[in-house]
């Protein structure tokens, strides 16, 4: 059996010490996790300023705060508040039946969530460039899924994405690192 949404969450939580600052993050972090596991059961993504969105993860994540599985907590920032979440101890005591039943499929996760923090402290726009580079690549038939990053740029406006070269470097990097691409030198 495959993780769903909500166990998902949880793992990525979890590897984190038990907390992910910001919203985005996490949706960000949701959609590596299924490219890395694709057997993960997880809605599908669409287009949004911020790269891939899922407004039914937004909905999971609501209701978890809901049934107190993770507190969240606002944070005061200099233009808009943004969001930690954290387990609670009924969060963490799912994470444990996870943790058992599904190690593998928790495992994955927890190595992504390791490498997006050692490459990026798990900031939101490395991570949303690397979502947006992959979304675009996943958009392309299986047997072209290559582009230029000149392409990638290019590609992005028609998603109503603004990035430009250096952002397309940090993501192909970060998606290098993860092993979801391969990088012709």
């Amino acid at each position: 059996m495959s993780l769903d949404i909500y166990e998902v969450i949880e793992s990525i939580l979890d590897s984190n010490d038990g907390e992910v600052r910001g919203r985005t993050a996490i949706q960000k972090l949701v959609y590596l996790s299924k490219a890395v596991v694709p057997e993960l059961r997880v809605p599908p993504y669409r287009p949004h300023y911020y790269g891939p969105y899922c407004s039914d993860l937004s909905l999971a994540l609501e209701k978890m705060v809901a049934y107190s599985f993770i507190e969240e907590v606002k944070v005061p920032g200099h233009m808009y508040e943004g969001y930690t979440y954290r387990l609670t101890i009924d969060g963490l005591d799912l994470v444990k039946s996870i943790k058992v039943n599904q190690k593998k499929q928790y495992d994955e996760i927890k190595r992504l969530v390791k490498t997006c923090k050692q490459f990026c402290e798990l900031r939101i726009n490395p991570l949303s460039y690397a979502a947006k580079i992959f979304f675009m690549l996943e958009s392309l038939p299986k047997n072209e899924r290559k582009m230029s990053y000149q392409e990638a740029v290019n590609k992005a406006e028609r998603f109503g994405w603004n990035i430009i070269h250096e952002d397309v470097e940090h993501g192909v990097q970060l998606l290098e690192t993860l092993n979801l691409v391969k990088v012709e030198r």
